[in-house]
């Protein structure tokens, strides 16, 4: 606190210090109103307690006579008998309509299934009739596919009884065929063979049997 040449004192406060003393006024206004709103919520209650107990006091009231309302004399007897009874309404039976039957919805036939292509060419496969062949060991016009041994080419007489000499003493089977090159001559073709083995040795049974040379023919 510092001195003034007129005798007064200045009083010199920091910041700490003046809120510490703004802190200090909020406080006190709160602590106020606080006291206020008790004081008004007591004062309201005894009043509602006040009124409250002013209505149990007052008398009933009771309903005056109003002149202005209109009295309606009761009905004698005799205009109970000129008015005719009013009759209750009679209800009219309402006729029922049938209901309509439900109609079934007719579904329609399914439409044909188109076949594929493939299909059709492996039925037009399947239709065709297949090539006669001869029973193995005899002459037939196309032998089955696979790989065959040619034994020679001759006429259809001396092939015939060739084949069934090799399939005597060989016990190899085999066909007797029209040849290619020329209508005159007919193959005597031993198979068919299914491995390379099977190849091998019939070739060696034929050169044992006198057959040269051999060679191999596919159908």
């Amino acid at each position: 606190m510092a001195a003034r040449d007129d005798g007064e004192f200045e009083l010199i406060l920091g910041n700490k210090q003046l809120l510490s003393v703004l802190f200090i006024v909020i406080v006190l206004l709160g602590v106020f109103f606080t006291m206020g709103f008790l004081a008004g919520r007591s004062t309201g209650a005894g009043t509602t307690v006040a009124q409250n107990k002013q209505a149990d006091k007052l008398p009933l009231s009771v309903d005056a006579p109003n002149p202005q309302k209109e009295t309606i004399p009761p009905a004698s007897d005799a205009d109970m008998a000129e008015k005719p009874a009013e009759k209750a309404p009679v209800e009219q039976p309402v006729e029922r309509q049938p209901e309509p039957a439900p109609q079934r919805q007719v579904e329609p036939p399914p439409a044909p299934k188109k076949e594929t292509p493939k299909k059709e060419a492996a039925k037009k496969e399947a239709a065709k009739p297949e090539p006669v062949r001869a029973a193995q060991g005899g002459y037939t016009q196309t032998p089955p596919g696979g790989t065959y041994l040619q034994a020679a080419a001759t006429r259809r007489a001396e092939a015939e009884s060739m084949l069934g000499a090799i399939a005597g003493k060989t016990g190899l089977r085999g066909y007797v065929t029209p040849s290619p090159k020329s209508s005159e001559l007919f193959r005597v073709i031993i198979g068919p063979l299914g491995s390379n083995e099977s190849v091998a040795n019939a070739r060696v049974k034929l050169i044992e049997l006198g057959v040269k040379s051999p060679y191999v023919v596919k159908y």
